[in-house]
């Protein structure tokens, strides 16, 4: 059972006993108050960066630290205790759970725990993160009305869910609807009840929101929008609820997911300095020199965070200072990439009410197919925000690119409003990403890291999560470690390396020097006529001009091959080979048929356009002869710039040539 496994980790986390008022040591330990998942992390980070004190870590839960994110799967019988369970801590950090930190003394420095016990410390860390929101309306008190905010309050509502028939969630956003969706287990009825006009509406805009709500209802939750709690009925235990507009719902389970508020009240006895949160700085530094906070209870720039990612993001940047990096917290993206009742759901930046700005354009795109919807926010080439609802394999590159202000140019934007994605398919592979880009939000890996782990062993997600974190927490970048882990092999030379270094040599020296040379001198006599008849006889002229042509038409084959990759029409590699050999031939016929001559007007635009169209495909077929070698960020951009820039060249040209062969017959 797992109430049975729930009083077992408890009764294994009891309070280590330690003497009363125990004298301030010679070196005081740093103390992390909070055993949450940032506060862990912390704790973690420190010790793994080298903090040469001791580190206490202090929980009031009676359980080992665990996963809140995955605590709705946990409820919906999707993942056992085990599952949410964080592993073993390291050996060198004292952990003091079901220890609750009562009374800090700032300038004594020293905690007091609810026994009346004193810890000293050196340096103290407030990760407190933060409780459930209670509404002010009648009747909340009642029997029957829980929260979902801890492993306390799922242990309870699976109790529940044993004999409850009726259960009604107050809350809309992404905990009410985890919470919805596990209270069905038991075949309970419920019913979600949302203030808002929509679901997520600060994720979330009307066509998005539309598609959730449509998936909710498919589940068969009952939504009722616009409609907030006036008050919970009963005499004694729940029996119902009334809304604002004065319905009332009959019902035996009344489940709050109403929002959070940070747990400050240590910091206000303390006397730091709050806000809705504890102000930090930049540094996570309070107002007192030698307390920080982060996570959930932390307010940076009159910003607190309720997901779990900016508390990552702080435990780091904190551990480096105390470890004697340099490091700053400038602030987190808002971002949320979860399921969201069975449906992705991903939210970034500036998507709800955003603000109005001159040259910023909003695009969006419905998928067709699988009936998703995305939207961008795009100023001056750079991402504001980024929605999609639905399978979006993109995702995790548009919040790298709204973290690194990548540049988002108009073929991008093109691409997006025909096919819904921003990069070509090709590039979905992991390794091809930037080594910066982060793969894994919640605990913040990076492709680089990734790749590191790969490069020293690693050849599973579990061995990934266990070096560096990866996948540990929603999983929900586990598809993209194994795309990672199938490209892990050491990259191998194109086939065909060789031929391509050569033609695509050959072709770029060749276009250099029929551009810079001069035309061949015309002869004064019959002796010194040598092979000038092949560019000055009109029929030689035409036999070189048509075999040019008609090896340009065999060059465009090759795009045929590779629109049908089914068919048995060879290898793609031996195709391409044919086309740089074609390439070279060519810039052979063309010395012959224009003597080096760049002709004027039209017929020299012509030449130039052939010209470049050859010369850009040179470096094309060397770039491809040498890619694995090069980083792959570097050869991915330099293979898209030489593709689209060959396609380019070929476009003008047939009007051109049309041009040309017409006014050589007409005049």
């Amino acid at each position: 059972m797992l109430l049975d496994r729930v009083t077992a980790i408890s009764s294994a986390a009891s309070p280590i006993a330690l003497p009363m008022a125990a004298p301030a040591p010679a070196v005081a330990p740093l103390i992390i108050v909070g055993a949450g998942p940032v506060g862990v992390r912390c704790a973690q980070e420190l010790l793994r960066r080298g903090y040469p004190g001791q580190v206490l870590l202090f929980g009031d839960e009676p359980w080992a630290p665990y996963d809140r994110v995955r605590l709705s799967a946990l409820l919906a019988g999707e993942v056992d205790l085990e599952g949410i369970t964080t592993p073993g801590l390291p050996g060198q950090l004292s952990s003091h759970l079901g220890c609750r930190v009562s009374h800090i003394e700032p300038l004594s420095k020293y905690v007091e725990d609810a026994q009346g016990r004193r810890f000293h410390y050196s340096r103290l860390i407030l990760a407190t993160g933060s409780r459930a929101h209670i509404p002010e309306v009648p009747g909340v008190d009642l029997s029957g009305v829980f929260v979902f905010r801890d492993l306390g309050d799922t242990v309870a509502l699976l109790a529940r869910t044993a004999r409850s028939r009726h259960c009604v969630v107050v809350g809309g956003g992404l905990l009410g609807l985890e919470a919805a969706r596990a209270m069905q287990r038991g075949n309970t009825q419920v019913t979600l009840v949302q203030q808002a006009p929509r679901l997520m509406n600060r994720q979330l805009d009307e066509p998005a929101a539309e598609l959730l709500l449509r998936q909710v209802r498919e589940l068969g939750i009952e939504v009722l929008l616009a409609a907030g709690l006036g008050g919970v009925l009963g005499a004694g235990r729940v029996s119902g609820v009334r809304l604002r507009d004065g319905r009332e719902l009959a019902c035996d389970t009344v489940l709050l997911a109403t929002g959070i508020r940070p747990n400050i009240e240590l910091a206000l006895a303390a006397q730091l300095r709050v806000g809705h949160g504890v102000v930090v700085d930049d540094e996570l530094l309070t107002s007192h020199a030698d307390i920080h906070a982060i996570g959930e209870c932390a307010e940076h720039r009159g910003l607190t965070y309720g997901l779990v990612a900016p508390g990552f993001e702080q435990a780091a940047v904190l551990a480096a200072r105390l470890t004697g990096e340099t490091a700053h917290y400038r602030g987190s993206l808002q971002a949320t990439q979860l399921k969201v009742a069975g449906l992705p759901v991903f939210s970034a930046g500036e998507v709800v009410e955003p603000l109005k700005r001159i040259n910023q354009r909003e695009y969006s795109y419905n998928d067709p197919q699988q009936g998703g919807y995305r939207k961008l926010l795009v100023h001056r080439g750079r991402l504001l925000g980024a929605l999609a609802v639905g399978e979006c394999a993109e995702s995790r590159r548009w919040l790298d690119a709204l973290q690194q202000g990548r540049r988002i140019g108009p073929l991008m934007l093109w691409r997006f409003r025909r096919e819904g994605r921003l990069w070509p398919a090709a590039s979905e592979q992991v390794a091809q990403w930037p080594t910066n880009t982060v793969v894994c939000q919640c605990m913040g890996v990076q492709r680089g890291q990734l790749s590191a782990c790969i490069v020293a062993g690693a050849t599973d997600i579990a061995t990934l999560g266990q070096q560096c974190g990866a996948g540990t927490v929603c999983g929900g970048c586990k598809p993209l470690l194994q795309n990672l882990l199938g490209d892990s092999a050491p990259r191998q030379a194109e086939r065909g390396a060789a031929g391509l270094a050569l033609g695509g040599g050959l072709a770029v020296a060749a276009v250099l020097a029929v551009s810079q040379l001069p035309a061949l001198a015309a002869p004064t006599s019959v002796l010194q006529a040598g092979l000038s008849w092949l560019w000055q006889d009109g029929f030689w002229r035409q036999v070189s001009g048509f075999s040019l042509l008609g090896l340009a038409l065999l060059g465009l084959l090759m795009s045929l091959r590779k629109r049908l990759p089914k068919l048995p029409l060879g290898a793609f590699a031996n195709w391409r080979l044919l086309h740089v050999a074609l390439g070279v031939l060519a810039l052979a016929l063309l010395v012959l048929h224009t003597g080096l001559d760049h002709g004027q007007n039209l017929n020299r635009w012509l030449l130039f356009d052939f010209l470049l169209l050859l010369g850009v495909g040179g470096l094309a077929s060397a770039l491809l002869a040498v890619e694995h070698k090069l980083p792959p960020a570097l050869a991915r951009r330099a293979r898209q710039l030489l593709l689209w820039g060959h396609i380019v060249a070929v476009w003008p040209w047939p009007a051109l040539l049309g041009v040309h062969v017409l006014s050589v017959y007409y005049f």
